[in-house]
């Protein structure tokens, strides 16, 4: 049973997850330091990793789930800058990553639902 609920599908999901929750702290720290002289902008930067692991085994389900684990999503700096962040670039990006993680849950919400169906045979 355990072997079924530890899929590719749903670790990549997670992972994705945690990515989408720590941009939105990246996000809330850009947009609480807009103003900040010298601040460094903070980002993640999961999707970019993750491709690159596609590329290198042409596809994500041939490797087992512990190669996802270096995929563990981590905070990024920029470089420090004299001149203030665009505040409503930032803010459009915390909106995008809204709508993102919200796709993320439905995606993780049926994924669930079929393995309840295929677990209950397609009984209710």
């Amino acid at each position: 049973m355990s072997a079924l609920l530890d899929n590719p599908i749903s670790a990549v999901v997670s992972l994705a997850l945690d990515a989408a929750n720590m941009r939105h702290q990246a996000l809330a720290q850009n947009i609480a330091n807009a103003s900040t002289p010298g601040y460094q902008r903070m980002s993640v930067n999961f999707e970019q990793r993750l491709q690159s692991l596609m590329d290198e085994r042409g596809k994500l389900a041939a490797g087992s789930l512990a190669g996802l684990q270096q995929l563990r999503p981590q905070f990024e700096f920029d470089a420090p800058t004299e001149n203030a962040l665009a505040l409503d670039q930032e803010v459009a990006k915390l909106s995008e990553n809204t709508l993102h993680h919200q796709a993320l849950l439905k995606v993780l919400t049926k994924h669930y639902a079929m393995l309840g169906v295929a677990i209950n045979e397609g009984k209710r």
